[in-house]
């Protein structure tokens, strides 16, 4: 029995070539362009309305050349010690809450329009992916552009109340400044954020070294963008009324 098709007749055998493919077989090119196109104009339309409630200045989109800075000048967009390619993990735009509410917001904004958000403390988690996103395309929350304040110190209790953008650094300025008899724990180098610090499970040299063990309580925006109090901040103030620190 003869063969239906002759091997003279067969596809030539793709080769490697000059030629980028996408993985879109050609019968679905147009196809394919067509719903990037519409999923651009989606992310335009979330975007615009991000800024809306944000402000213009606080929301920037990822379309400059990758720069990898140094260590006091690290990019939020990507990571600077990137082990793959450069471009293989990085953001698609980076946005700057300066409240509690700002983030709720903006979590309540990407389940809107099914976005993935990375939330940074200060970006500098240098050597264990830093800034970079793990979804390629994600938002980058930057909490500690402008949540940077330290909100109480407490010199009797030895404990302080911090927004993520607090520095080691920042904090013993501050506890200098007040001439507060307080030794901070601090890892190799004090440029990065206390709190990503300690939700990291990261060290210290002194007996206070286990950092998240020694965390009083949080102020967490959940998935869904409502907010959940933990520890002693979680408790009602005088009368009721709110209790944050």
């Amino acid at each position: 029995m003869e063969p239906s098709q002759s091997p003279s007749r067969l596809d030539p055998t793709p080769l490697l070539s000059p030629f980028k493919h996408s993985g879109v077989p050609r019968r679905l090119v147009a196809e394919a362009a067509a719903a990037k196109q519409k999923l651009k104009e989606a992310y335009d339309i979330a975007i615009h309305e991000l800024r809306e409630f944000l402000g213009e200045d606080h929301v920037e989109l990822n379309n400059k050349p990758l720069l990898d800075g140094w260590y006091m000048e690290h990019p939020n967009t990507h990571d600077a010690f990137h082990i793959s390619q450069q471009d293989v993990l990085v953001s698609s735009a980076v946005v700057s809450p300066e409240s509690t509410r700002d983030v709720q917001d903006v979590v309540k904004w990407a389940n809107k329009h099914k976005i993935p958000v990375c939330p940074i403390s200060m970006g500098r988690n240098l050597g264990y992916g830093g800034a970079a996103p793990r979804v390629p395309g994600s938002v980058v929350m930057d909490l500690g552009r402008r949540m940077n304040k330290i909100l109480n110190i407490d010199g009797g209790n030895a404990s302080c109340v911090v927004e993520p953008g607090v520095s080691y650094i920042k904090l013993y300025e501050e506890i200098q400044r007040r001439n507060l008899p307080l030794w901070i724990d601090t890892p190799d180098l004090g440029g990065g954020s206390v709190l990503r610090n300690a939700i990291d499970r990261r060290v210290g040299y002194t007996p206070y070294g286990d950092h998240f063990a020694d965390h009083c309580g949080m102020e967490i925006v959940l998935p869904n963008g409502e907010l959940l109090r933990t520890g002693m901040g979680a408790m009602p103030g005088k009368n009721g009324t709110d209790n944050p620190t």
